[in-house]
């Protein structure tokens, strides 16, 4: 877990180090042999050919969807969301290359970095504009909004958090549903990254572009662990009397009037994405090879390290039903590689800590991990944390509430 006690220059000094080291780890991985190889076509079934034919570019599928088709329903789900994130969403296009490939490059994913850099130049961008993406926010050329959208990208990555300076300039110019979808597409991106690094994933040879050399790996952001808990959200939940035909029809079909968690008439102001996110999160909680509890353990435990207090209380109280103890939850706040913790729970905890730090789970880790987990499991290991880092990143930018009789962090997580 990052320090959070150590002063603010010397945990920057510190964090800036690290991200060097483990931008290094995940660019490692990535020229490694995958880990997990696109299934063959001749192994493709009438399910697999479906996925492609939609999602696919001109049909055809990349090594990322190749290998996502060891598990078609994690396909289904992820793939309709990973082409709004990209193409469709309610941001400029500018803006969603620039976050994309800023992401790509603070996570080390070269995969996802020569896919959104070879879209970004047919669609407008200079080779130029992909050198300042490397070197940040602070490089020389960008106005204050451009510059804006990068930060965000580096505040979300290091702190899972806007900070309210940035924050304030983004309000200016994006609307709601915009403000919305920034963090998610960030958020989309880390994911992505993360299942990328992790299996190792071959950028295809027609594709040139590579990360630019010689530039320093480094965010322009830092741990700061500011949350929004007890204040004002930014991006209230919209009053049911607001609520459009879709949202209704999203949030409350059967016009029950029941009870809505904060979250969810928050994120519909941004409808279509609201429809095409909610299938990866039900895949993660309901369709996922995972069993409940180390599901449950996953998401916790990304929650502690975003210091995501709704996320937390939402699965406190899941993970209190399905039989997680008060014992079991300190050991999860705690951390791996403590006393008294079963191995294989201890090895999901130690996935989780290493993609939120490194956005690659280590050598050591998967090969432990791949003697007790299946080929669907592992990549339901990986989407659980991504989405959830996502998720996390969303709930704290917006500044959502806890809902009534939630459960709160341990004080010193607060």
């Amino acid at each position: 877990m990052r320090s959070t006690a150590a002063p603010a220059a010397r945990r920057g000094v510190l964090a800036r180090t690290a991200f060097l080291l483990l931008g290094a780890a995940a660019l490692q991985a990535a020229e490694a042999a995958p880990r997990i190889a696109p299934l063959p076509e001749s192994q493709w079934q009438d399910e697999h050919r479906a996925i492609v034919a939609e999602h696919g570019p001109q049909g055809r599928a990349t090594n990322l969807i190749a290998t996502y088709l060891h598990h078609p329903s994690l396909a289904a789900s992820l793939l309709p969301f990973e082409r709004y994130v990209a193409s469709g969403s309610t941001l400029p296009a500018r803006h969603r290359y620039l976050l994309a490939l800023r992401t790509a490059w603070l996570t080390g994913s070269e995969y996802l970095w020569a896919h959104r850099a070879a879209a970004a130049l047919a669609d407008g961008l200079s080779a130029e504009d992909l050198e300042r993406v490397a070197r940040g926010p602070d490089a020389p050329g960008w106005d204050a909004f451009e510059a804006a959208v990068l930060r965000a990208a580096d505040e979300l990555h290091v702190d899972a958090f806007v900070s309210d300076s940035t924050w304030e300039t983004l309000a200016g110019d994006y609307e709601t549903a915009q403000l919305i979808d920034l963090p998610f597409t960030v958020g989309a991106f880390t994911a992505l990254a993360g299942i990328a690094n992790s299996v190792g994933v071959e950028i295809e040879p027609e594709l040139d572009e590579r990360f630019p050399s010689g530039i320093a790996r480094v965010p322009a952001a830092e741990r700061t662990n500011k949350r929004l808990i007890g204040l004002e959200p930014r991006i209230p939940p919209l009053p049911r009397e607001q609520w459009s035909d879709g949202m209704r029809e999203l949030l409350d079909p059967s016009n029950t009037n029941r009870p809505i968690a904060n979250v969810y008439p928050t994120y519909a102001q941004s409808l279509e994405m609201d429809l095409l996110r909610r299938p990866v999160g039900e895949h993660i909680r309901n369709d996922t090879t995972l069993t409940d509890r180390q599901r449950e353990i996953l998401l916790l435990r990304i929650g502690v390290l975003c210091r995501a207090e709704y996320e937390w209380a939402a699965h406190y109280r899941i993970g209190r039903r399905i039989g997680l103890s008060e014992e079991d939850i300190e050991r999860i706040v705690a951390g791996p590689d403590q006393g008294g913790v079963d191995p294989v729970e201890n090895l999901l905890m130690r996935a989780t800590d290493e993609l939120f730090e490194n956005d690659v789970v280590s050598d050591a880790t998967w090969e432990a991990l791949a003697r007790e987990f299946d080929t669907r499991q592992m990549l339901d290991i990986l989407l659980a944390v991504g989405g959830y880092r996502m998720f996390s990143m969303a709930m704290n930018t917006y500044g959502v509430q806890l809902d009534p009789d939630s459960t709160r962090f341990p004080p010193h997580l607060r």
